[in-house]
C-alpha cells in the first residue's frame, strides 16, 4: 500500500502530498474507533462489566455480616477482576485475532504512526476497563459499607489508571507467545487466574504459605487491590496511596511497554506444516 504522507511520483501527475492531522485529532480518532470496535464485542463487555457486579450481589446475600475490611477488600478485589479482564484478557485477544486475520498487517502498511495505533488502543482498553469500575465501586456502595469521598475517588482514578495501564502493556506483550485466537483464550486464563485468585480477587485465602503473599505482591493484581482498599478505608482529604504499590505497577508497565517494542509480531503465525517445502 502506498505511503498517503509522501508525495506523488511525477510519472503519475503532479506531486501532491496528503498530510495526516495534527497529534490530537489523530489520536482522539483512533481512541474512539478503537472504543467502537469495543463495544460491539458483547461478551467481552458482559464479561467485564457484569459479572463483578453479579459476584458482588451474590457475596452481599451469602455474607450479610462482614467487617468493614473485608467488605471494601472485596469490592477492591472484584473491581480489580473487572479491569483485568478488559485490559489483559479482552486485549490480547482482540491483538491477536487481527493478526491472526490479518488486520495488523494491514494497519502497519498504513501512514497511521505505530505508536499512534497502539496508544489509541491502550488508551479505549484503559477507558473500558475504567468504566467496569466504576459500575463495579457504585454496585459496593450500595450493597456494602462502602464510602467514597471525592479525594478517595481522585485516589483510585489514579490507582485503577495505573493499573490498567500496566495490564494492557502486559497484555500486548504476551501476545507473540499466543500463536492463534483458538488458544488465546485457555493461555490468558491459564496466567490470569492463579494471578487473581493467590492476590485475592475473588476473595481472601486463609491459611496461604509465606512465600505466596511475598510473591502476590510484586504480581500486578495485589498491588491494586490492597492500595484501593487501603484508599477506601481513609476519610478526608486526599487519601495517600502506598508507594509500594504504585511502583510495582509503575515497574510492570514499563517492562511491558519494552517487551511489546522488542518482540511484537505484526504477521499472522503461520502453521509448522505450512513452513516445510514440498
Amino acid at each position: 500500500m502506498a505511503d498517503l504522507s509522501s508525495p506523488v511520483s511525477a510519472a503519475h501527475g503532479p506531486a501532491v502530498t496528503t498530510s495526516l492531522p495534527g497529534t490530537g485529532p489523530l489520536l482522539g480518532g483512533q481512541v474512539r474507533y478503537q472504543l467502537l470496535l469495543l463495544m460491539r464485542n458483547p461478551r467481552a463487555m458482559i464479561g467485564s462489566l457484569v459479572i463483578p457486579v453479579v459476584l458482588l450481589v451474590l457475596s452481599s446475600s451469602r455474607h450479610a455480616n462482614l467487617s468493614p475490611r473485608v467488605e471494601t477488600a472485596l469490592v477492591a478485589g472484584l473491581a480489580t477482576f473487572g479491569l483485568i479482564v478488559t485490559a489483559y484478557i479482552s486485549h490480547a485477544i482482540g491483538l491477536i485475532t487481527s493478526r491472526q486475520d490479518g488486520v495488523l498487517r494491514r494497519w502497519r502498511a498504513t501512514p497511521l504512526p505505530t505508536w499512534c495505533f497502539f496508544a489509541g488502543k491502550i488508551v479505549a482498553t484503559s477507558l473500558m476497563a475504567l468504566a467496569s469500575v466504576a459500575i463495579a465501586v457504585a454496585a459496593g456502595m450500595s450493597l456494602y459499607h462502602v464510602h467514597l469521598t471525592t479525594g478517595a475517588a481522585l485516589s483510585l482514578l489514579v490507582i485503577f489508571t495505573l493499573g490498567a495501564l500496566a495490564w494492557a502493556a502486559i497484555g500486548t506483550a504476551v501476545t507473540p507467545l499466543v500463536p492463534t485466537a483458538q488458544a488465546a483464550g485457555p493461555v490468558l486464563m491459564l496466567t490470569y487466574l492463579p494471578v487473581i485468585l493467590f492476590s485475592g480477587g475473588l476473595g481472601s485465602l486463609n491459611g496461604e504459605p509465606g512465600w505466596l503473599a511475598t510473591v502476590a505482591r510484586y504480581l500486578p493484581a495485589q498491588p491494586i487491590i490492597d492500595a484501593v482498599t487501603h484508599v477506601l478505608q481513609q476519610s478526608g482529604g486526599v487519601p495517600s496511596i502506598p508507594g509500594h504499590d504504585l511502583a510495582v505497577l509503575a515497574a510492570w508497565a514499563v517492562a511491558g511497554a519494552v517487551a511489546s517494542v522488542c518482540f511484537f509480531r505484526w504477521d499472522p503465525v503461520r502453521p509448522r506444516h505450512a513452513r516445510q517445502p514440498r
